[in-house]
């Protein structure tokens, strides 16, 4: 087991991807042409959409997390791009703090990958004052976050939080040893 990231960590984290992005245009552009292509290409259709009422044990764990994933499109109306942006900050906080937070670091894939997935949430409709919850399974947060994963390293590189950056001072650093820095100023690390 490992400690959660808190939200403040990935806001910082979120900061530094879009600090990255501003300082080279080039790659800023190339990205929100890939991110723009996989919009289009995994929007799920309406008719997707479930309810806590249609999740059964005979559903295979695809069609949940296409459920998921069309909820959160549709119903949320959020953007796959939302979420491989918080799957992005889950990797640079991997990065950052995996190892000094008590995880099994053999276990550290299916950890990123399930808590990119838990970000679509569970199954939930509101019928009145009363809110329905089906939750929905570590194995199928897992399948969403695995393509998350898969599609920030498409998109961003494998190496994103290595790449090279330079401050104000013009001392080079990574973009990791960077939002180190921030962290450590925030009282955070």
């Amino acid at each position: 087991m490992a400690r959660l990231p808190s939200r403040n960590e990935l806001a910082i984290f979120t900061k530094a991807i879009d600090l990255s992005l501003q300082t080279d245009p080039k790659f800023a552009a190339r990205v929100a042409v890939d991110l723009r292509s996989l919009e289009r290409r995994m929007c799920q259709p309406p008719t997707f959409c479930l309810g806590p009422a249609d999740i059964h044990k005979g559903l295979p764990k695809i069609a949940k997390a296409k459920g998921l994933l069309a909820n959160w499109q549709h119903r949320e109306r959020r953007t796959y791009t939302e979420a491989l942006n918080h799957t992005l900050a889950l990797v640079g906080w991997m990065e950052v703090y995996y190892a000094t937070s008590g995880g099994l670091w053999e276990n550290r894939k299916a950890f990123l990958f399930t808590r990119a997935g838990a970000l679509l949430g569970d199954f939930r409709k509101t019928v009145g004052p009363k809110t329905l919850i089906k939750e929905a399974s570590g194995a199928t947060h897992r399948l969403l976050g695995r393509d998350f994963v898969h599609h920030v390293q498409q998109t961003y590189g494998k190496d994103f939080w290595s790449s090279a950056v330079s401050t104000n001072s013009g001392s080079e650093m990574t973009l990791r040893d960077y939002t180190k820095l921030a962290l450590k100023a925030a009282h955070l690390l």
